[in-house]
């Protein structure tokens, strides 16, 4: 398998030489990236083996776990839970159960033997936690499949209940779709009385209850077979069936009767989740939710179109077609899952499976969602793929994720090929859309869907491409063609060392996967060297707003590393806190995280005000704390209006209180000109308006309620 010592020896020198930055810190195990376990290791995943490494991205940090644990990874996910990661296991001795690690191989152990003995009980791990404690499913023979929940200890990993009381289960693996909201789990179970329905837990026995029997009846054919859950708004929007609408979209607060389906699309028992292009055949037309400005965006069909824009806020109302795009019931990808926030529209690919390959704009109305770039398919049905972290998320921020708000793109031209693009996402207009680089000179393509993967750290984007003279290397790049080069041609030649490339830097270092040539089937891990900056970690805009007699908090960050927890804490004075809930963090995630909390009945206190503030903890113990934001109870004041920043250098810290109806922010110039304007609905707090594009100068911050308007002057 090995190359003889001696060329291995000569190959390795050389490319030292050469390619100083780049050190390997693994030989031929394979190393896949799995999990990020704070900001200094990740967990990685032997291909050979199925064993788990750790590495802090040094060679004598890169060390295997265990010898004899083996991660399953056809059984769920791995998950985070308090500083630790859980995963499904196997040994001879205890068959596949349930494990945990801190990253150390003394404390990566056998957490708890659900089923004794060799047969072990298959945990279907998916990422639900809840006030502490991570939800999953596993079986016994008394009990069959059923709900478990465990807070990283042998004492607290329990069965939560037996719903299907004997050994048959309550659903098969994978088909429970465990999620969490911030007060409670939803999941799908299976029941001879119901079929596959809507449930909720506490995490109690007497807790976990049928929330809805959406399609009533009994059976498969009559099951809702509730999916594809999404928090909005403090909703979950999510997919169901029930006879007399087919499949569509519903939305649920946790109670029975506000269990509801938001909107018959595709009237009738037709589905406007999927088209049928032939009996027994189906092609899925919704793929996922994106919210832009506090509303929901989704791909669904009514009938007549597949490649439609929808809009909801959660109400049958305001449940519409935003925009026919790709008309009539052809296969079509509409990706929103995909989008990007600007400060005042957001952007998502587009493909009728055929000619068009398109990124599209919409700014929320029918008049403002139109194309924004169209691109030559290379093969037909391509569509252009956003580079995620991206530079704005939920229309509420401005701060830029990467220089000058840039996002990056992946696009294909009948000229280049498909290669990189990137845009200036301050304005997202055309002119400040461009090719990166031609980086496979010519219509042969620099980078493709089969092979890209990358990481942005501070200063530069790298990524995966192929110039054609030395294979698949690893590339970096700032933005401009100049900026744009190689960083190791690892083999020599046009072969190139199939470049993959970890999405988050371990140590301030960046790792990759790559064969050096010296195996046939095994990669190798390398590292580059140096001490790279990852891209800010930015708590979004913290909001309140009063809703049935309860406080509701949302706030989103951009993207996040080594976060734990978020601790709410209230206060009646606006001095002394108390914390009243925790919400558990990503812990790692290059993408928008939206979070909730529910202060219940805190309209009805007796005091006139309150204060909130987050107190935001990562997982080496850092803490910070986000500002204040305030809801008035009783006795309402008159509202206010308060800058954080004057003068501002990019974004302007607005603070609302007392906000009780719709409000309008505007930016005006001297001249009287309206430069920027924002209408926000009763929310109270700290709101970023994005103006990182204003020039120098004085200007006025105008904010309008129904019967008043506030004035603030400000300067750049």
């Amino acid at each position: 398998m090995k190359r003889n010592f001696l060329f291995t020896v000569f190959t390795l020198v050389t490319f030292l030489g050469v390619q100083a930055q780049v050190t390997q810190i693994n030989s031929n195990k394979s190393l896949q990236f799995n999990f990020l376990l704070n900001n200094n290791k990740a967990i990685y995943i032997s291909g050979t083996d199925q064993t788990l490494w750790v590495s802090d991205g040094t060679l004598t940090g890169t060390i295997q776990l265990s010898t004899d644990i083996i991660f399953e990874d056809n059984l769920g996910s791995i998950t985070f839970l308090s500083g630790k990661l859980i995963f499904a296991g196997s040994t001879a001795l205890t068959g596949t159960e349930i494990y945990i690690t801190d990253g150390t191989p003394a404390g990566t152990t056998l957490l708890k033997d659900i089923y004794p003995g060799d047969q072990g009980s298959s945990p279907d791990i998916e990422i639900a936690v809840l006030n502490g404690f991570l939800y999953f499913t596993a079986e016994r023979p008394a009990e069959g499949r059923e709900l478990w929940r465990t807070d990283g200890t042998p004492a607290g990993t329990t069965l939560v209940k037996d719903i299907v009381t004997g050994p048959v289960g309550s659903n098969a693996p994978g088909s429970y779709h465990l999620f969490s909201t911030a007060t409670y789990i939803l999941l799908s179970v299976s029941t001879v009385a119901s079929g596959v329905e809507l449930w909720r837990s506490d995490g109690t026995g007497p807790g976990t209850v049928l929330l809805k029997d959406i399609n009533t009846g009994n059976g498969g054919a009559n099951s809702s077979n509730p999916r594809s859950f999404y928090n909005f708004n403090n909703l979950v929007l999510f997919a169901a069936t029930d006879a007399t609408h087919g499949d569509e979209i519903w939305k649920t607060d946790g109670t029975a009767i506000g269990t509801t389906m938001v909107a018959d699309i595709n009237l009738g028992p037709n589905s406007s989740t999927s088209l049928e292009l032939f009996p027994g055949f189906s092609f899925p037309v919704f793929n996922s939710f994106h919210v832009f400005n506090n509303i929901a965006y989704f791909n669904a069909y009514n009938g007549t179109t597949a490649g439609a824009l929808w809009r909801t806020d959660g109400t049958t109302a305001n449940t519409s077609l935003l925009k026919d795009i790709v008309s009539g019931p052809a296969i079509s990808s509409v990706l929103v899952g995909n989008a990007i926030n600007l400060s005042n529209k957001f952007i998502f690919p587009v493909s009728d499976q055929a000619n068009r390959s398109e990124l599209w704009e919409s700014d929320g109305t029918a008049v403002g969602t139109k194309l924004f770039k169209a691109f030559s398919p290379i093969t037909p049905g391509s569509i252009p793929l956003i580079f995620t972290p991206f530079a704005v998320t939920n229309g509420t921020f401005g701060q830029a994720l990467f220089q000058g708000n840039k996002f990056f793109f992946l696009a294909g031209t009948a000229l280049e090929g498909t290669e990189l693009w990137v845009s200036d996402g301050a304005d997202g207009t055309i002119a400040h859309t461009q090719i990166v680089k031609d980086i496979y000179t010519g219509t042969p393509s620099g980078i493709s869907l089969s092979n890209i993967s990358w990481v942005y750290t501070s200063a530069a984007l790298y990524f995966s491409a192929n110039n054609g003279t030395n294979g698949l290397e690893l590339w970096k790049t700032d933005g401009t063609s100049t900026g744009t080069s190689m960083v190791a041609d690892i083999i020599t030649g046009p072969t190139g060392s199939k470049i993959k490339v970890t999405f988050f830097l371990v140590n301030g270092k960046i790792l990759f996967e790559a064969d050096n040539g010296d195996s046939p089937k095994e990669t190798d891990l390398y590292a580059v060297d140096g001490s790279f900056i990852p891209l800010p970690v930015s708590l979004a805009d913290f909001t309140v707003v009063s809703k049935s007699g309860d406080a509701v908090l949302n706030w989103h960050t951009l993207q996040e590393q080594n976060s734990k927890s978020f601790t709410v804490q209230r206060s009646f004075d606006g001095r002394d806190f108390k914390s009243i809930g925790t919400v558990e963090a990503s812990g790692a995630s290059t993408t928008s995280k939206a979070y909730s909390f529910i202060d219940a009945g805190i309209i009805h206190s007796a005091d006139n005000q309150v204060y909130y503030r987050l107190l935001c903890t990562d997982l080496d113990g850092k803490s910070v704390l986000s500002p204040v934001i305030l809801l008035k109870l009783k006795g309402r004041e008159k509202w206010n209006v308060r800058l954080m920043n004057n003068p501002i250098e990019e974004n302007i810290k607005v603070v609302l209180s007392g906000i009780t109806q719709t409000v309008q922010l505007s930016v005006i110039d001297m001249s009287g000109k309206k430069l920027y304007t924002r209408t926000l609905s009763a929310v109270n707090g700290q709101i970023n308006l994005p103006l990182a594009k204003l020039p120098h100068g004085t200007y006025i911050l105008m904010t309008a309620t129904g019967d008043e308007i506030k004035t603030i002057q400000f300067v750049k």
